[in-house]
């Protein structure tokens, strides 16, 4: 751990100015993983440093970021889940990086593949998931152990989205890429099949900030699935979207106000709808493109002030600052395209900003 801190000093001097802002010549060269502004957006820093041992390279800026968790107890400290490099974490808020290893060769890292969710638990930072593929590990001492805690033996479905229960961290919930959605109440020893959502897949999973027995569960095509009572019974949101955002019901992300329970938004292949009454009326929020001719990738609210928003997608970054009402664009700072949006949430003049090879490189 000490050694990563150490070397801050050294890769600033290396990296310095490298990918900063939006430079007229632009990048030269991989531009990719994550960027960071701490000026609300203004200027960005491509987060590229990759530490390996006594290494230290660029390697970073060629990571295809699918998610992105903070430790709740240590906003220092991210982790991030990438689409084919497994994943990796940072003890110093994206100045560096590195990969879980295990001082054992026979143990579990997640050094490879794709990682599609990740976790941690909210009372121990040591305690962390990961879902990769049709598995799903755990570690209890920071990274550097990974043991596989629940598996789907049919190897063509994955787990796609991770939650865990912010008041009772020992509760978890898990949805599969085949509609299923898993609870586990022992910290992952055992799990159960909580609904089964007939074959579509689960795009999202948020847990209520009030209430830690209320979950919503985005899907792709059946809109969203919700428990009050932590996942014995589910009602669906659907119909209350109406003909009007018919599209909404492919949900890419769902996103709950951080101070009004009953607002919510969700984005979808429509757009960015909103609801002010818990789900039972919808309305579109008015976004500088016609619904449905620009795909959203990733929408955040500033956990600060709940009328910040930013969104982003394969070239642009929208800002609004009065609740969606108006947007100012900018470009994004990379050749990528934007995946990950997330506001640091002690201090939200910094934003992270997560990236992935546009359409036409995928």
């Amino acid at each position: 751990m000490s050694r990563v801190r150490l070397l801050v000093p050294f890769i600033a001097l290396v990296l310095v100015g490298a990918g900063c802002g939006t430079s007229s010549t632009g990048p030269t060269g991989p531009d990719g993983g994550v960027w960071k502004t701490t000026d609300s957006g203004n200027t960005w820093l491509n987060e590229k440093a990759f530490v390996s041992g006594a290494k230290v390279s660029a390697g970073a800026a060629t990571l295809d970021i699918a998610s992105m968790a903070f430790d709740p107890q240590d906003h220092n400290t991210i982790y991030l889940a990438t689409k084919t490099n497994g994943m990796f974490y940072s003890l110093d808020a994206g100045a560096s990086w590195q990969q879980a290893h295990a001082s054992d060769p026979t143990k579990t890292v997640l050094t490879t593949g794709s990682v599609s969710s990740i976790v941690v638990d909210p009372k121990n930072k040591c305690t962390v998931y990961a879902a990769s593929a049709n598995k799903i590990y755990k570690t209890d001492n920071c990274a550097r152990d990974w043991n596989q805690v629940f598996f789907d033996p049919r190897t063509d479905k994955s787990f796609t989205r991770l939650a865990i229960d912010w008041y009772n961290p020992t509760v978890l919930y898990a949805g599969s890429s085949d509609g299923d959605i898993y609870r586990s109440i022992d910290a992952g020893h055992s799990w159960q099949t909580a609904k089964r959502i007939d074959g579509i897949a689960i795009t999202d999973m948020k847990v209520d900030n009030k209430d830690s027995r209320t979950i919503f569960v985005g899907t792709q095509g059946d809109g969203i699935w919700k428990t009050a009572d932590g996942g014995s019974t589910w009602t669906q949101i659907k119909n209350q979207f109406g003909d009007d955002y018919r599209d909404a019901r492919r949900v890419i992300q769902i996103v709950l106000d951080p101070v009004d329970q009953n607002t919510m938004y969700v984005v979808s292949k429509y757009g960015i709808i909103k609801t002010t009454d818990g789900g039972a009326s919808w309305t579109a929020l008015n976004l500088t493109s016609p619904p449905g001719t620009v795909k959203i990738n990733a929408f955040a609210i500033d956990p600060k002030n709940n009328k910040r928003f930013i969104y982003t997608g394969v070239s642009t970054l929208q800002f609004s600052s009065d609740g969606g009402v108006s947007w100012t664009p900018r470009k994004l700072p990379t050749t990528q395209a934007g995946s990950v949006l997330q506001f640091d949430p002690i201090d939200s003049s910094i934003i992270y900003l997560g990236t992935t090879p546009p359409p036409n490189q995928q």
